[in-house]
């Protein structure tokens, strides 16, 4: 999974805002997939 979020972000260009675009929408999956977890983990 590391390389492949490193590899997506290696593909990002200098620009800032589309940079903060692809970490948010990194941190939306892992929010995601820890609420799947934490849901799991509750029952």
């Amino acid at each position: 999974m590391w390389t492949c979020l490193k590899r997506w972000l290696a593909q990002t260009t200098c620009d800032k805002t589309e940079l903060n675009r692809k970490i948010i929408r990194v941190k939306k999956c892992f929010d995601e997939a820890n609420a799947v977890v934490c849901g799991k983990k509750k029952k």
